[in-house]
């Protein structure tokens, strides 16, 4: 199982050193952005002169076929008995008509096929098949394995952008931006390490340049979860993939660390046992047995997510009344200092949920977790804005299958409108957000429990 996890860093050295290192990082990034847009404009450019030619070719070919069709309709009229001379003679001059302009037309289709062919091979020869040497003259890399990065990169979007739309107009070619994150070699370029005077992680990196990670504070939970990783790492127990670097809005260096975790095996599980996770509103995650039931617990999410609200608009209202300079520059930097702070907040949180989630399904045993397939046409607006829940889910996925439990996801279709006891389905059984009772069985119970219920009982 492929992650990838968020890491701080910082050089180690002294103020000029730092400085100058940082800067070779910074150009590495400015050389691969201009490599990048390089290679999509070859890649471009080679497909469009290839459409036109097949394009060219299709048509030709379409209009032979055609001729073919009626040649054949023409003899199938001369077989049949009885017909007149002069309806003889017609269709044999038709015949030989067609015959002619077909004879034309595949004539043209040789020579300009040709023409055209040797134009798109030519391209293909000089540009695309080397490629790596083409870009490599232009772009000045210190190291010289980020010429095969860029190229492996840009034929991959290339690829994704044809097969997302791009060849029918839906989207348009892949532009990278100057602060497109610099990508890095796996093991070959990060090697990690522990400080010989210390307990800080320290990466090796090219070029001569050495990092230290930045943990936070020792006590906190995702600090503690991520020396852990950290620790498997070193220890090579864990696999480090093509990752990338970037700076962050702050000028922060963020390694996106991307990691190979070999999935466990989960011989300790009760056969079919399925832990159900409904994600609601009042209750971030209400969790349930399918051969039981756990009441979930009232987490105080929503209201910490309100009072970021509320200080957002607050902070919205003031710009409105600030038409320019340092009022305006203050308050904009304490609305993305907000937006930093509540984007920190929800991802602790949701790291907290899906640990949770993952213990309770081990500690029961589980086989299986089962989540909702999420889509916003299944949610308000509203709520999907007030939490990150494809997040959580992700962070639930990852964290399950390195205890080897497999998570499935079901449709959410009336999992919250049927009974978990008689099985009806009416929207009017949910009476508020937080009470079910059904309509035919009078069943009672909390909406989410119910459910979530469902959800761990939708595949058995």
């Amino acid at each position: 199982m492929k992650t990838t996890r968020k890491l701080k860093l910082t050089i180690i050295g002294d103020e000029e050193t730092r400085k100058e290192q940082y800067k070779i990082i910074r150009e590495e990034q400015y050389q691969q952005y201009k490599a990048l847009n390089l290679c999509m404009t070859l890649l471009n450019t080679h497909n469009i002169l290839n459409s036109y030619n097949t394009g060219a070719e299709n048509k030709l070919n379409a209009q032979i076929d055609s001729i073919d069709k009626k040649i054949e309709k023409a003899k199938k009229e001369l077989e049949k008995k009885g017909l007149k001379e002069s309806k003889v003679s017609k269709l044999k001059e038709t015949i030989e008509f067609l015959e002619n302009d077909r004879e034309k037309l595949k004539d043209e289709y040789l020579n300009s096929s040709k023409f055209r062919s040797d134009i798109d091979e030519k391209m293909k020869e000089m540009y695309i098949k080397d490629m790596y040497t083409v870009v490599q003259n232009q772009v000045n890399f210190r190291a010289r394995d980020m010429m095969s990065l860029v190229t492996q990169r840009a034929r991959k979007d290339f690829k994704n952008s044809l097969k997302n739309g791009m060849a029918k107009g839906e989207r348009s070619l892949t532009n990278y931006k100057r602060d497109f994150p610099l990508m890095t070699r796996g093991e070959r370029w990060l090697k990690f390490e522990y400080d010989k005077d210390s307990d800080d992680i320290l990466i090796n990196w090219i070029h001569g340049i050495k990092f230290k990670v930045l943990l936070g504070y020792k006590k906190n939970e995702n600090s503690i979860e991520l020396r852990h990783t950290l620790h498997k790492v070193i220890n090579k127990e864990y696999k480090i993939c093509d990752s990338s670097m970037q700076f962050d809005r702050n000028n922060n260096l963020i390694l996106n660390l991307t990691l190979d975790i070999p999935d466990k095996q989960n011989n300790n599980y009760i056969e079919k046992r399925t832990l159900g996770v409904d994600l609601g509103i009042k209750y971030p995650a209400y969790v349930c047995l399918n051969d039981d039931t756990y009441i979930g617990e009232s987490l105080e999410l929503l209201k910490q997510r309100e009072q970021f609200k509320d200080r957002r608009k607050r902070l919205q209202q003031q710009l409105k009344n600030v038409k320019g300079g340092k009022g305006r520059n203050k308050k904009l930097s304490a609305l993305n200092k907000l937006s930093d702070n509540e984007r920190n907040f929800a991802r602790t949180y949701n790291h907290m949920i899906s640990k949770r989630i993952v213990e309770f399904a081990k500690k029961n045993r589980c086989e299986f977790i089962n989540l909702e397939k999420l889509t916003k046409d299944g949610f308000d607006n509203n709520i999907l804005s007030n939490w990150s829940y494809y997040e959580l889910q992700n962070m639930i996925e990852y964290k399950a299958k390195r205890e080897g439990i497999k998570v499935r996801y079901i449709d959410p279709a009336y999992t919250s409108q049927k009974c978990s006891r008689c099985g009806y389905i009416d929207k009017e059984n949910r009476q508020t957000q937080e009470k079910f009772k059904c309509l035919k069985c009078e069943f009672e119970i909390n909406a989410d429990h119910n459910a979530a219920i469902n959800i761990a009982r939708a595949l058995d």
